[in-house]
Order: C-alpha cells, then structure tokens, then sequence
C-alpha cells in the first residue's frame, strides 16, 4: 500500500512517498507533484486550500512554542542562579525571627515575674489599678 503525501511532504520538507509492508516502512522520493493534488490525497474529503491553511496555522503555533519554550528556559536558568542567594537570605530572616519570639518570650515572662511581684508586694494598690483597666476595656466596649 503507497501514500503519494507524507508528514514531511505535508510540513514542506520535501515529497516523499511511504510505501508500507508488512515489514518495515520505507521512504522513497517521489514523482514532483503539485502540492493540492498530494494534500487532496492525503486526507480524501478535504480540499487541498484547507490543508495548507491549517498546516499555515499549525507552522505559526509551533513557532509560538518554540518561543515560550525559550522563554521558559531563559525563566529556569535565572531561577537556578537565583535559589543559592535565596536560600540564604530565606534561612538568615528565619534565624532572625526566632530569635526575635525568643527575646519577646524573655520580655513578656520579666513582665509576669514584675507582676507577680507587684501584685504580692502591693495587692491593694494591684486591684485597684486591675479594677481601672477593667473600667477602661468595658468603656471602649460601649463605644
């Protein structure tokens, strides 16, 4: 069995023609024809004009992604140049922020020991001061 028209006949490389056995397919030059008569063998049903307009389209789509391919590989390349720096920056703000809880879990338990230590040194003068803040919340609450 023999195609006159080929994928690569098709895309514009050159004609060729696939004969197809039992075995192994082979390719063969053949005879120049015009391209409407071996696209309108290609694919029976479809004018030949139609063939050449979506091969036209599917020509300017792999242009396209050859170009976002491009693009993507320029993206990876400065991402992987960008990751070593950071990752460190990443880790040193990580370093920082616990270092920073650890410092306010000092400071807020200094205060609870200040606190404690006010409110038995000096219980009256504790509540009362408890009993304004409380005042204070419950004002701002009816507002």
């Amino acid at each position: 069995m023999t195609s006159s028209a080929s994928a690569e006949e098709i895309a514009g490389i050159g004609p060729v023609s696939v004969s197809v056995s039992a075995a192994t397919p082979k390719l063969e030059p053949s005879p120049p024809k015009a391209a409407e008569t071996a696209l309108s063998m290609a694919v029976p049903g479809l004018p030949a004009l139609d063939l050449n307009k979506t091969l036209s389209i599917q020509n300017e789509q792999l242009g396209i992604y050859r170009d976002l391919l491009e693009v993507l590989a320029v993206s990876e390349q400065e991402s992987a140049a960008l990751f070593p720096e950071l990752s460190k920056s990443l880790v040193m703000h990580i370093s920082t922020i616990n270092r920073l809880k650890e410092d306010l879990q000092n400071v807020f338990t200094r205060i609870r020991a200040l606190k404690n230590h006010f409110q038995h040194e000096y219980p009256d003068t504790f509540d009362y001061v408890q009993s304004l803040h409380v005042e204070e919340l419950d004002d701002e609450d009816e507002e």
